[in-house]
């Protein structure tokens, strides 16, 4: 099976005080030379601006060669930003970061993520440039590549430098990663502790099958985002039968994801997006999951959100709905009704809509950046990504005064999925699968047939609202409230008498053809 090799480095490694009959430490296997210097620290990478750093010893934060040290609180994560700790660099706008110093063999040392060490420190990758392409191309002797790896590298060759797809990309702009930066990311470690699980998941071209994606930054042990994933996984392992895949873009992971206590968790470590040149939002890094988990049918999970019964329905629907003819991933229906050029200040509106306040451009009604895709998606995903990276711009539309468009003045994930998907002609949308509070469960688990669950009409699209379905929860941010309703909806699976999961004007629905049985004029998926 794929994976990175078993005397490599990665994370969550058990280190052995006595080395076996014949055998050497891990770390002195590894680091004979570095090690045998005590006392030696090594400067990683730790956190962004804007986000957390959790190092247990000496943090310096700013640009290279302008560091400011700082001595961080026990068991108190560093926040990362010019308004707690001074600007040590004015000259710089961006690229500011938290680095931590790590003892070299220490069991900190064994924790860290390979993407964060130095290159001659790390394992090898079991996803890069260079594998992406092999996988790809032809060659004598060798089966015919498969039609997912020749997708996969359409999308990624030009993060790799490929000749053929260089050639007809537009220009680059000023803010634009280079190509050392942009191959960088397209690498992935294997947390060597998940090597079973990642054995049982991936065959021997490196694909799983189907999974849900998640990704991650830094996750501060026992700490409020950690007790939220783990209630995601959870839930996943309590009413899903396929994996779920994390990436994880910082530091350290927490030890509590156990490969043991959660057998259908692969996880995977990647570098975190350069934040050279402007300020890139950390969720793009959704987009480098999908591609990089490298699953042939794929649902994203956001740390906020937790699992229900028959979710693992969106699967099946996805591979029936995402196909060669339609290469792009589908969002669900957003429950805000009325994200528009009145509403919303973005400036991708003229592209889509006239003054007058018309959008005969904008295809869909605004979907919630929680896509659904197969590997067909994969050259699409790719393509808005670069598009993102290099700072592209869309020319002018005819029709349509100040329409050009530069990619980079797009902020976040979720906006950029929803112009792609209308400047793409996209025509699907799920029904409204994650719920937009953990409250709204209270629907499902009581069966009211009096609730008013259906997601709030709009005039051009969904005059008569959109059904609600009950196969995840999203805005799960208090933990504690989230083991409530998980613990609630395992009872209620074991004693078989959870309502189906699709509700619209009162009733509850098995499936997208029940539904359409009772309700021919719903425009959604599902």
């Amino acid at each position: 099976a794929v994976g990175a090799p078993a005397d490599g480095h990665g994370a969550g490694l058990e280190l052995s005080d006595t080395p076996a009959e014949g055998g050497v430490r891990e770390e002195e296997a590894q680091f004979p030379e570095k090690i045998s210097a005590p006392g030696w620290e090594q400067w990683v990478f730790c956190a962004d601006e804007r986000m957390q750093c959790e190092c247990p010893g000496m943090i310096r934060w700013g640009t290279p060669g302008h560091w400011q040290k700082v001595h961080p609180v026990v068991d108190v994560p560093t926040s990362c930003n010019v308004a707690q700790l001074g600007d040590p660099d004015p000259r710089q706008a961006f690229g500011k970061h938290c680095e931590c110093a790590v003892q070299r063999g220490s069991k900190m040392w064994y924790r860290l993520s390979p993407a964060v060490l130095p290159q001659e420190d790390a394992s090898k990758p079991i996803v890069s440039c260079s594998k992406l392409r092999d996988a790809a191309r032809p060659r004598h002797g060798r089966a015919a590549p498969g039609a997912e790896d020749v997708a996969l590298w359409a999308a990624t060759g030009a993060f790799c430098g490929d000749a053929e797809q260089q050639e007809f990309l537009p220009n680059a702009g000023a803010k634009a990663l280079g190509r050392a930066a942009m191959e960088s990311i397209m690498q992935v470690w294997l947390d060597t502790r998940f090597r079973r699980n990642y054995e049982r998941v991936y065959d021997k071209g490196g694909w799983a099958e189907r999974g849900w994606v998640n990704y991650v930054g830094n996750c501060a042990e026992g700490g409020k985002y950690d007790r939220m994933m783990t209630q995601l996984l959870r839930s996943v392992h309590l009413f899903s039968k396929e994996p779920i895949i994390v990436l994880h873009f910082g530091m350290t992971p927490p030890r509590s994801w156990d490969p043991d206590t959660f057998p259908q968790l692969v996880l995977l470590h990647a570098k975190p997006l350069p934040q050279t040149g402007m300020w890139r939002s950390f969720n793009f890094n959704k987009y480098r999951s999908m591609l990089l988990a490298k699953v042939r049918v794929g649902a994203e999970l956001d740390a906020d959100e937790f699992l229900a019964p028959g979710a693992d329905a969106i699967f099946g629907r996805t591979a029936e709905e995402v196909i060669e003819d339609y290469p792009m991933p589908i969002l669900p229906v957003h429950f805000l009704p009325d994200i528009g050029p009145n509403k919303s200040n973005g400036v991708w509106w003229p592209r889509f809509c006239h003054e007058d306040g018309s959008c005969p451009k904008q295809t869909m009604r605004w979907g919630h950046a929680h896509p659904t895709w197969t590997y067909h998606a994969a050259p699409w995903i790719g393509k808005w990504l670069r598009r993102y990276l290099r700072d592209e711009v869309l020319p002018a539309r005819e029709g349509f005064s100040k329409s050009t468009l530069r990619i980079t003045d797009v902020p976040e994930d979720e906006d950029l999925l929803n112009i792609g998907l209308w400047e793409d002609g996209a025509t699907k949308q799920w029904c409204k699968f994650e719920a937009p509070d953990p409250s709204e469960f209270g629907v499902l688990l009581q069966g009211r047939t009096d609730a008013v669950a259906d997601i709030v009409p709009d005039p051009r699209f969904y005059p008569d609202g959109a059904p609600l379905v009950f196969y995840s929860a999203h805005h799960a941010i208090d933990p504690e409230t989230s083991k409530q309703f998980v613990d609630a909806l395992e009872r209620r699976q074991k004693a078989h008498d959870l309502p189906p999961p699709i509700t619209f004007k009162g009733g509850f629905y098995r499936n997208g053809e029940e539904l359409r049985k009772a309700h021919a004029g719903v425009r959604c998926l599902i």
